[in-house]
């Protein structure tokens, strides 16, 4: 099982075309491994377009957060959390809380932390995350995958194993491009094989949002064994 690296150049909103959404069918014969590739060894160059102000305005990270903070000590973890654009965030959201951010580039782990203690969020870490497996350091209240799901590979058995990672009532937060948005990579995944995966990795769906122009925002808890 490999996962690819972490927040692809989708990330940055190049247009790449309209495409058209995905047909039952697709969703039926789907693999579920990962449809782009790509490094990040570079984390100073890529934070000029991950933290670009522009992108507050379709991503709506404020919006976001509000939606899935529902107390000052949760424990979050950000799975390809890059250079820290939402964990930030989510540690100011939690202050009693701590936030994980978890990235399978050395540089961008280093990154996030030194940019932590520049800021003296000290509920905020980040770890080396592996292909197949986040490494979080302790079982987190919500974990946030933003524009990262299309990097996964072998999903299923990934999120199989992510339950092992989720404390009782966690819930599973999946953002990500739109298959008719011009933003993103050309490979999306629509929100219905999200769901579909999920389901058969024991998670079923709870809350859907809408309010993101160019993503699909859902949110998922374990079934009850």
């Amino acid at each position: 099982m490999r996962l690819s690296r972490f927040l692809a150049a989708a990330i940055l909103a190049a247009p790449f075309g309209r495409m058209t959404t995905w047909a039952d069918s697709d969703v039926q014969q789907h693999s579920d491994h990962s449809t782009i590739q790509h490094r990040f060894e570079d984390a100073a160059a890529w934070a000029k377009m991950f933290e670009d102000p522009a992108r507050d305005a379709w991503q709506q990270p404020d919006s976001v957060i509000a939606r899935l903070v529902t107390r000052p000590d949760l424990v979050v973890a950000d799975i390809g959390s890059a250079t820290g654009y939402f964990p930030v965030r989510f540690a100011r959201a939690v202050p009693q809380g701590i936030v994980m951010g978890a990235d399978v580039e050395p540089g961008m782990v280093t990154y996030l932390n030194d940019r932590a203690r520049q800021a003296g969020l000290t509920n905020l870490v980040s770890v080396l995350a592996a292909m197949d497996d986040p490494h979080l350091p302790r079982a987190a209240d919500l974990i946030f995958i933003c524009n990262t799901y299309h990097h996964i590979d072998g999903r299923i058995a990934y999120f199989q194993r992510l339950a092992d990672q989720l404390r009782p009532h966690g819930r599973i937060a999946v953002v990500d491009y739109r298959p008719e948005s011009a933003m993103g990579p050309p490979h999306k995944l629509a929100p219905a094989v999200v769901e579909k995966e999920l389901a058969t990795a024991g998670y079923r769906l709870v809350n859907r949002f809408d309010m993101l122009p160019e993503q699909y925002f859902l949110v998922f808890e374990r079934l009850t064994p």
